[in-house]
């Protein structure tokens, strides 16, 4: 059985492998109902924006229940991750947070620290193996972004126009969001042309990647992304390339920084977010704790697709907590 859930605060925006860990508070140490555990958590990558968002608020919500926890970016490569988790069942952690970046390198070391009397959360990525999941409906998210894609060249192009796609080969999961997307799109827009697509998740690359197809594809009017990292890149890719007007960009995570410039009017359209960052990470801190306190009820359980748009989205910051951090003088509906 999957369940949505509320979610709420682990690690500042940490660079390369770096690690933090984060001592218990005062207050909770004084709580004699307080339990403390050592966890680990190894993502892939913290220049990502929404791993950045969301890994403060990690540190935030563990800092606030008494527990420390470490976390480590891997730099998208598979053999430090695995390496991570073998460091943090030498540290004996009571459990360990995994974000895979492939599910089947991770295998053999989430069993190793299953046999270790470790428990196991995959968090974002389902992977093979694992005790307890927090994870996203990525099918559902793309399927969202290609609809709003879709919506956007039937009412601007009469359904006509070429789209560019930035997705994530080397997930599984990034990739059927992905394909999620273009499935949308050619139901709802049949007549759109998806014309060229490339494996991307952090801005720097994908703002090369789609200044590039700016200039094999000029009569380009749309681009998917399968996250923020790319959406961001292509952002300041169109606008560099002087094609903001009548431009669309559709991505995945509802990053502070997107949603800052969909409200100033850039090529940014929509978003599909899984939660506020602060949200995701007390889902991430919340989970493992009530599972290791009370052990595991659910054993899978889902966060929510919420779909923000220039319409919807003073609702969506007041739902957030957003309304001080985003700039909407220039949001025009």
């Amino acid at each position: 059985m999957k369940r949505n859930v509320l979610r709420g605060t682990l690690v500042a925006a940490l660079i390369g492998t770096s690690v933090l860990a984060v001592p218990a508070s005062a207050e909770e140490a004084k709580s004699e109902e307080a339990k403390s555990y050592e966890i680990g958590m190894t993502v892939a990558d913290l220049t990502n924006p929404i791993w950045a968002e969301v890994c403060d608020e990690v540190q935030k919500k563990g800092e606030e229940m008494g527990s420390t926890f470490t976390v480590v970016a891997a730099n998208n490569d598979p053999s430090t991750q695995v390496a991570q988790i073998e460091d943090f069942i030498q540290q004996k952690k009571d459990a360990i947070i995994v974000s895979a970046i492939d599910i089947n390198s991770v295998e053999s070391a989430i069993k190793d620290a299953q046999d270790a009397g470790i428990m196991v959360m995959c968090y974002g990525v389902h992977t093979n193996t694992y005790d307890v999941s927090y994870t996203n409906d990525n099918a559902g998210a793309g399927q969202l972004i290609g609809e709003q894609a879709a919506q956007f060249i039937n009412d601007n192009y009469d359904g006509k126009a070429q789209v560019g796609l930035l997705t994530f080969y080397e997930n599984q999961e990034c990739k059927d969001r992905g394909e999620a997307m273009k499935k949308a799109l050619a139901e709802n827009a049949p007549d759109a042309e998806l014309v060229v697509e490339d494996s991307c998740v952090v801005a720097d690359k994908a703002m090369t990647i789609v200044e590039n197809w700016l200039q094999t594809y000029p009569d380009m009017k749309v681009i998917m992304s399968i996250g923020d990292g790319g959406g961001i890149g292509a952002n300041q890719a169109v606008k560099a390339a002087g094609k903001q007007e009548g431009f669309g960009i559709f991505a995945v995570d509802g990053t502070i920084e997107a949603l800052q410039l969909m409200a100033n009017g850039d090529p940014i359209k929509a978003e599909v977010a899984f939660g506020a960052g602060w949200q995701l990470g007390d889902g991430i801190v919340e989970v493992i704790l009530d599972s290791l306190n009370n052990g595991i009820t659910e054993k899978d359980q889902v966060t929510p697709n919420e779909l923000v748009t220039v319409d919807t989205m003073e609702d969506w910051l007041k739902e957030w907590k957003y309304e001080d951090q985003i700039d909407l003088s220039k949001l025009s509906k």
